[in-house]
């Protein structure tokens, strides 16, 4: 199984870009702040268009399909 860094260096994905995915529940945005060598962490930003603003933690990319917005 690839690593949530990995994933993110094959798609493109950089520190700073603004991820958008669903599990059917209302989409959630996270921003990435750094990737590492295995797993990434990333803030939520919203979850169903409310704005949550949490804290940096960490965050898998493989729970969900997600899209760089």
């Amino acid at each position: 199984m690839k690593s949530d860094a990995e994933i993110c260096r094959e798609k493109g994905w950089q520190v700073g870009d603004v991820l958008e995915g669903d599990e059917g529940d209302g989409p959630t945005r996270i921003l990435i702040t750094a990737i590492g060598e295995r797993h990434i962490l990333a803030k939520e930003l919203s979850h169903n268009a409310a704005d949550r603003q949490r804290q940096e933690s960490h965050w898998t990319v493989q729970a969900r399909e997600r899209k760089k917005v």
